[in-house]
């Protein structure tokens, strides 16, 4: 009984320390979705600013914010490559290249559709290689349930039963 109240002092104790660490959103798992999607509203032609006005229609709710801020910074009147900074410092170092890419493509009217090409490759690699790394961390994770849950109902179920048999029977041979 002291082991449970133990276990659930600790189990307490640990969710509520990990509710109040800050939530860190990670823009990088939406990345090569957005990569995507810039290639396909370039592949139809649209330039740079034009792309950028529109991605928030088809971007993660994570992402729709500073994308809107963006279209609205652009429809004020605001210079594309100043945009692109502010998105740039507000998403963090996941999105340097695109925004590299995005502001050179609109300054020297390179098409960019091979270098999206590459970084979208390289982004669906990236995630793969991160799933498969989550993946393998998957057993450590649940070694936890395994002993807290699973392996006492296997004692209770199997060897307690086989404890009172024998019990009962040493006791019926002293009685």
């Amino acid at each position: 009984m002291i082991s449970l109240i133990g276990i659930s002092v600790i189990a307490v104790v640990y969710f509520v320390y990990r509710r109040r660490q800050p939530v860190e959103v990670s823009f990088s798992k939406h990345m090569p979705e957005l990569i995507d999607t810039l290639l396909v509203l370039t592949r139809a032609g649209h330039s740079p600013a034009a792309t950028m006005s529109q991605l928030h229609n088809w971007s993660p709710d994570e992402l729709k914010p500073h994308l809107l801020r963006v279209r609205s910074e652009l429809i004020a009147g605001q210079r594309f490559a100043e945009a692109m900074k502010n998105l740039r410092e507000s998403l963090g170092p996941c999105f340097f290249s695109i925004c590299d890419i995005l502001i050179c493509a609109d300054r020297d009217g390179l098409p960019i559709t091979s270098v999206l090409d590459q970084l979208s490759f390289h982004a669906h690699q990236e995630r793969r290689r991160l799933r498969e790394i989550e993946a393998k961390e998957l057993p450590v994770r649940m070694l936890f349930p395994l002993v807290c849950c699973i392996l006492p109902s296997f004692v209770l179920l199997a060897m307690v039963p086989l404890l009172v048999n024998s019990l009962t029977v040493v006791t019926a041979k002293l009685l």
